[in-house]
């Protein structure tokens, strides 16, 4: 891994949503602001091979298994294993394809027309982790998210010890609280740090 991609890691903040109660959904979600014109078109999840899902989930769950150092969110203990959810990753595919496209990073959405749950809901901004998460279909009382990108981040296990390696991010990874998962990359050879990654997690209602 490069240093231009640990930087990237770091400087990103893993989030963490919750809600309490039978109430309904998070605080950041928004209705469809007055004036605007949601799209009529379908967005088509990219696939995920079977295999590539269980080397995702299976990197995701041998880090959970082991007790883990998250620095200055102390000493994770090891964790039961996580569900593939592919709501949760068509969430994250639809944000990685955007980060990817736009060419930026960030957990807000970019707005544009690759920013689908924006598009969707004619949102005219940037969507929301939790906005794109109930816009697959996941139910969720609790969600979260890392993000990361990097020239040197092709493969699932760097991804991961670069989360690991972040306290925030490694604490995420390392949530007993969280059920379920979902991941994906997209890549662009164009943008800037062409491998974008995105990992969703949440506990259904």
């Amino acid at each position: 891994m490069n240093y231009r991609s640990m930087i990237i890691l770091i400087g990103s903040a893993a989030l963490v949503s919750s809600i309490t109660g039978c109430g309904g959904g998070g605080s950041d979600s928004s209705a469809t602001p007055a004036g605007s014109n949601p799209s009529t078109t379908s967005y088509t999840i990219p696939p995920l091979s079977t295999g590539t899902k269980q080397d995702y989930l299976n990197a995701i769950n041998n880090a959970r298994t082991v007790q883990q150092d998250c620095g200055v969110e102390g000493i994770k203990p090891a964790v039961p294993a996580l569900v593939w959810n592919d709501k949760l990753y068509s969430a994250a595919a639809e944000h990685s394809s955007d980060m990817a496209k736009s060419d930026t990073f960030s957990h807000t959405g970019s707005g544009t027309q690759s920013d689908w749950t924006s598009e969707q809901k004619g949102l005219g901004r940037g969507s929301t982790v939790t906005e794109r998460i109930e816009n697959s279909g996941y139910d969720w009382q609790r969600n979260g998210e890392n993000i990361a990108a990097g020239t040197n981040l092709d493969t699932v296990d760097a991804v991961i010890q670069g989360w690991l390696n972040s306290a925030g991010h490694c604490a995420n990874l390392m949530n007993p609280d969280f059920k379920d998962v979902g991941m994906a990359m997209a890549e662009d050879a164009n943008s800037k740090y062409i491998h974008y990654w995105t990992q969703d997690f949440g506990t259904l209602r």
